[in-house]
């Protein structure tokens, strides 16, 4: 015999209040509970990636910039002079970062085979994935020019729009070296503000830069 609908919809609610219930006793909000599944996913993803590989003797630098000269003038730096070098921390809307994924200190030849792969992903201030790409950029061999200071190409930019939240967005960046199965990890956050007004003499003020939620190749 089949239960009566009525009966039926009133289990699913009884279920649904002690759900609730339970998250609010626990200290825990559906919004808490949907971000600690995503950052399991997410770390089981990553555990899964990097399986059967060991960290890499290399750096690896994820750098938030504002211009393509500011990625050549970076490169050219001592090595001391570039931790702390042309990132940008804060950004408005509708204005472009570039996105450089940058490994140096590597620890083979370079004149040997090279098979560098990134995976790149990009996290609202609610912990959400905005962008997931696994094999956005790569490299084969290092430029002649600067052979130390390997460039992953295609360069990452990336803007914001009105459709992003303000608060402080995260870029996680994975490089796998498939030749020496190694991988090294970089992490860079960005705050995304609210762009000032005119200023006393009528022109814009631009702030530090700008933010987006779009890579182009």
């Amino acid at each position: 015999m089949n239960p009566p609908r009525r009966l039926i919809f009133l289990l699913v609610l009884v279920v649904s209040f002690a759900f609730l219930a339970c998250a609010r006793d626990g200290g825990s909000s559906l919004g808490d509970i949907a971000r600690q599944e995503r950052a399991r996913k997410m770390a089981q993803t990553d555990a899964n990636e990097i399986a059967g590989l060991k960290e890499g003797g290399f750096h690896l630098d994820l750098l938030l910039m504002d211009s393509k000269g500011s990625v050549l003038k970076w490169v050219s730096l001592p090595a001391a002079d570039r931790p702390s070098a042309g990132r940008i921390r804060r950004v408005t809307r509708n204005q472009k970062i570039y996105v450089p994924f940058v490994v140096t200190d590597y620890p083979f030849p370079v004149s040997e085979k090279m098979n560098l792969t990134t995976h790149i992903r990009l996290l609202s201030p609610q912990g959400k994935v905005l962008l997931d790409n696994p094999t956005f950029s790569e490299t084969i061999g290092a430029d002649p020019r600067s052979p130390h200071i390997i460039v992953l190409n295609p360069v990452m930019d990336v803007t914001f729009d009105s459709s992003n939240l303000f608060g402080t967005y995260t870029f996680r960046l994975s490089v796998v070296d498939h030749v020496h199965s190694t991988y090294a990890k970089a992490e860079e956050k960005i705050e995304l503000i609210e762009a000032k007004g005119k200023t006393e003499s009528g022109e814009l003020d631009k702030g530090p830069a700008a933010v987006p939620t779009r890579g182009n190749r």
